[in-house]
């Protein structure tokens, strides 16, 4: 499932570029590149880009970056196949210059050689996203083909049907059944099973319940059928001991343990996930003073300026925050694996040994001594303006230089406004490697299952607009590759990010860092001042909540592209309008289905 979101989007990165800053006769290029993608018919955003040389290369030479977001379910290899196969060589024009010392081939050869190499160059994402699901090239513009019509059909009904809402969507659905140009939209618009019935929330825990069950199940089945086959074979062959029973009775046994451990670990989850409730949702809920608590909590943590009630914050967590969450982890592996001796000698080191009702007793009063604390802080808070001003008082700057853009990287987003934007980022890892990869890509497999399951209508958390987005390491771990396609301009795209998903988007980052490097070519940008990504705690706070740091650093970190393909240049709200009109205009006439007549008709 996850592959196949990730082979949506690829990144061919030919090392060692040979040409020029431009590309190989730039115009006509660019022209051909345009006739390709739009021929193939699977390609919805295309781009060319230099990256520059890592900065202990040999020869210092830039590399040339080939993005494309392409269909789903179209695998890399028959993609390139297409693209090098198409009888107008546009690839080949393209990437030549490698082949410039070497005599000429025969068409059928270089096409061969060209694919092995693509091939041998290509990335497929380590973590993606697609705002446009389930929707081809294709499909998306017979929707927006169909809106069109249909804002045209509505401009000659509204004089007689204008009045009234039913009769208007009535008329402009019989008008649509009977224009045979549009029986392909009779079929309701393709669905997967996470945008289909999958979509909502019980079939999202179903289907882990499902999972669990047939687990469970399994377990038991194996220990039921061995001891039928141990019972069978004393009674057929009249013995008591044997090879079948031993191993008959070790099967039992091990499949009796693994139910029993795996049903221990099931009841110790649903109390955490127990506890987690009532701390973060029900007593925030029912207690005021505990939500403006968490909240003032996560302000602190997520704090871009130093101040003394941020560190004091963050020193508390670490002193009573991480312990309590190693406690109930350790509880739960106890509990798992030996709840008879170990969990009795655990409780033995962290409460004194009493009866039950005391147990209660220290517990109420430890509560009590918290509430106590805080109603005591919260005095001296409105006691004390003047020392409360100076707890919260910065004591540090946020940002050491402004945040400056590359003259190309203005020129480039310049040509884009009115039209989808185009962002290519790219930095380095941390040392050590091993270590921010793994973590890295656990962070970007993790979001693109998100992705998959539950952000499916155009979302990423908080983050709207988003077309692809698509995350790679490349250059063996050194180096973290970051493309996206996304409506309105980069301080928005970035604010949704900073505003919504900042823990997702603190994850992404985090394990970065900018090393200083030469441009890639002449006219482009480098990086003049080396630094880390902005400051983190517990993984997922502050980071991109240093907002002038952050977009200095993003802002820093990005190149400008060669060249740009869009096949639709349309807003995601216009992809998703259009598809809403196809599926109330062809459905059942109810108020839904005509308030979505109307709303797309006048937007």
């Amino acid at each position: 499932m996850l592959e196949m979101v990730r082979q949506q989007m690829i990144c061919i990165i030919a090392p060692d570029w040979p040409g020029a800053a431009d590309l190989p006769g730039s115009d006509d290029v660019s022209k051909a590149l345009d006739k390709l993608f739009s021929d193939v018919g699977v390609v919805h955003f295309a781009s060319i880009a230099l990256l520059p040389a890592i900065s202990h290369a040999k020869d210092q030479l830039p590399s040339l970056m080939l993005e494309l977001a392409v269909d789903e379910g179209l695998r890399p290899y028959d993609l390139l196949v297409r693209l090098v196969n198409d009888p107008s060589d546009t690839l080949w024009s393209l990437y030549s210059v490698y082949w410039l010392k070497q005599p000429v081939l025969p068409a059928s050869q270089r096409k061969q050689e060209l694919l092995v190499r693509l091939m041998s160059w290509h990335h497929i994402a380590d973590g993606a996203f697609v705002g446009a699901r389930d929707r081809t090239v294709r499909q998306i513009k017979m929707e927006r083909e169909l809106l069109e019509q249909t804002r045209a059909a509505a401009r000659g009904l509204k004089a007689k049907h204008g009045e009234s809402r039913t009769s208007f969507a009535l008329a402009l659905a019989r008008w649509a059944f009977g224009n045979p140009c549009l029986d392909w939209a009779t079929e309701p618009a393709p669905r997967s099973f996470w945008r289909g019935s999958g979509a909502s929330m019980i079939a999202k825990v179903a289907y882990p319940t499902l999972i669990v069950g047939l687990w469970l199940a399994f377990l038991w089945l194996v220990g039921a059928l061995s001891r039928l086959v141990a019972r069978a074979d004393a009674w057929f062959f009249e013995r008591s001991h044997s090879a079948a029973q031993a191993v008959s009775h070790m099967a039992s046994e091990t499949s009796g343990r693994l139910l029993e451990v795996s049903g221990r670990f099931l009841l110790a989850l649903a109390a955490l996930a127990f506890a987690f409730w009532v701390f973060f949702i029900a007593l925030p809920a029912l207690f005021a003073p505990w939500r403006h608590w968490l909240d003032s909590l996560r302000r602190e943590l997520d704090r871009p300026s130093e101040t003394w009630s941020s560190l004091s914050t963050y020193i508390s967590v670490w002193l009573v925050g991480v312990p309590l969450a190693l406690a109930s982890a350790w509880y739960v592996v106890i509990y798992t694996f030996k709840p008879d001796h170990l969990f009795e000698y655990t409780n033995e080191l962290w409460m004194p040994v009493a009866p039950g009702w005391k147990h209660l007793v220290i517990g109420a009063c430890a509560i009590l001594v918290l509430l106590g604390l805080g109603a005591l802080f919260s005095r001296l808070d409105r006691l004390l303006p003047a020392i409360n001003a100076g707890f919260f008082r910065p004591l540090e700057d946020d940002v050491e230089r402004a945040q400056q853009v590359h003259p190309s990287i203005e020129d480039r987003e310049a040509q884009l406004v009115g039209g989808t934007a185009h962002m290519i980022s790219l930095t380095d890892m941390r040392s050590p490697r091993w270590w921010s990869v793994w973590w890295t890509r656990a962070v970007l497999r993790l979001v693109t299952f998100g992705g998959r399951v539950f952000f499916t209508e155009s979302r990423l958390s908080d983050a709207p607009g988003i077309h692809f987005g698509h995350w790679h390491i490349i250059d063996n771990g050194r180096r973290y590759l970051f493309c996206a396609n996304y409506d309105g301009n980069f301080g928005g795209y970035l604010d949704d990010f900073i505003n919504g998903a900042s823990a997702g988007t603190t994850l992404f980052w985090r394990w970065t860092k900018l090393n200083g490097r030469v441009p890639a070519a002449d006219g482009q940008p480098g990086v003049a001042l080396p630094r880390a990504f902005p400051p983190t705690r517990f993984l997922a706070f502050r980071g991109v909540k240093c907002e002038l740091k952050f977009k200095s650093y993003a802002r820093d970190s990005m190149l400008p592209h060669l060249y740009r393909f869009d096949a639709c240049n349309l807003s995601m709200d216009e992809i998703n309008r259009a598809t809403a009109l196809r599926d109330a205009l062809f459905g059942e006439r109810n108020d839904s289905n005509d308030d979505q007549i109307m709303r797309a008709i006048e937007s």
